[in-house]
């Protein structure tokens, strides 16, 4: 029976080129030889695949076979031989739109469109951990930071020495061989990729192209940071890689506990304490805030629990503008009544001024 290059990709007879593209490079990922090597069944079935794929990649080619069929691509009533054939034969003999490089170039380190190019890479952030007091969440400040990091080594200029292009590969990076009968590519072992071996290395930075370094800096924390804020400072992260930029430093702030205010998001609360006769008749009292005491009337019959909110007392918003608001949370001390004549006063006050509330609760309650 002949095959279906269709059904051979998994893809319908309309499906367009990038998804007869995206069904191969799945396929491919999943059968080729490097993944699985020694297993006779996925070379075989990779062969099936990259010539169904050769053909229909191809505009030309793909309506030759729409309109006579598998025939049109026979060799001697066989199909397409594979027997000996390598990555430039199969390439040759299905023509242009059948682009090995652009299909393996993710999945062995770049394909030959890069194999011969140093790989540029950006150096490795960095993150330091600063304990700060929670001043400088009101107030911000400016710190000096002893940091430890990779530079470029201004000896070799990054490269880590005299290089030539690699001999093993001849300067693609590649190497090719052998397997079951046509040959496949894989990063040169000798060059790790990279086209070129080292002749002479520089003798400051023994071949790596960057040298460990001690820096002093001045960090600026700005107003608002909370736990687990990150400031970043450009550039001051690791060396890059054969001339990449250098990563960033993240400073971590780690912000105190204080001991009067908490904190919740750009609000802040503090707990007040009055005695009930303040809470019941009313009272003139100074609260403290990050800016300052401030003077506030309570009215009568204050109760426990209750909020009062001083805009933008609370803290800078550290994206954006402005300032969050403070809390005062009162608390009602209820004081321990000594004297039997100061009992019988509460008592008779109990009597005038009672609620049923705690009736009302339990007739609510009630189920």
């Amino acid at each position: 029976m002949a095959k279906d290059y269709y059904e051979e990709l998994g893809v319908g007879r309309g499906a367009t080129a990038d998804e007869i593209k995206k069904a191969y490079r799945k396929l491919a990922r999943k059968y080729h030889p490097d993944v699985n090597p020694g297993d006779k069944t996925a070379e075989d079935r990779f062969k099936k695949i990259s010539e169904a794929y050769g053909v229909l990649s191809n505009e030309e080619k793909r309506k030759q076979y729409d309109s006579v069929g598998h025939d049109a691509f026979v060799s001697g009533g066989q199909g397409y031989d594979f027997s000996g054939a390598n990555f430039d034969d199969i390439r040759n003999t299905f023509g242009g739109g059948f682009d090995f490089d652009d299909i393996f170039g993710d999945l062995f380190g770049g394909g030959r469109r890069s194999a011969g190019r140093n790989r540029v890479m950006r150096g490795d952030d960095l993150y330091y951990n600063v304990r700060i007091p929670f001043y400088d969440v009101i107030h911000g400040n400016e710190y000096e930071l002893n940091i430890n990091h990779t530079v470029t080594c201004s000896v070799c200029g990054g490269k880590g020495g005299e290089k030539k292009a690699c001999p093993t590969c001849g300067g693609t990076g590649q190497s090719s061989r052998n397997k079951g009968g046509f040959f496949v590519g894989s990063v040169c072992t000798s060059c790790g990729g990279s086209g070129q071996v080292t002749v002479k290395q520089c003798g400051t930075c023994h071949g790596k192209g960057h040298v460990e370094s001690k820096e002093r800096i001045k960090v600026r924390i700005p107003k608002g940071v909370d736990k687990n804020s990150k400031i970043r400072v450009p550039g001051k992260g690791n060396a890059g890689v054969n001339g990449g930029a250098s990563g960033d430093l993240y400073i971590v702030t780690n912000v105190q506990d204080h001991p009067v205010y908490r904190r919740e998001g750009d609000n802040l609360y503090v707990d007040v304490e009055m005695d009930m006769f303040e809470a019941a008749l009313g009272a003139k009292i100074e609260a403290p805030t990050p800016y300052g005491a401030v003077t506030l009337n309570i009215p009568a019959g204050t109760q426990s629990g209750q909020k009062f909110r001083l805009k933008n007392k609370g803290v800078p918003m550290l994206k954006g503008s402005g300032t969050g608001d403070l809390y005062l949370v009162i608390n009602v001390k209820i004081p321990s009544v000594a004297y039997e004549a100061d009992r019988e006063a509460l008592r008779e006050m109990m009597q005038k001024y009672a609620t049923s509330a705690r009736e009302d609760l339990l007739k609510k309650g009630k189920i």
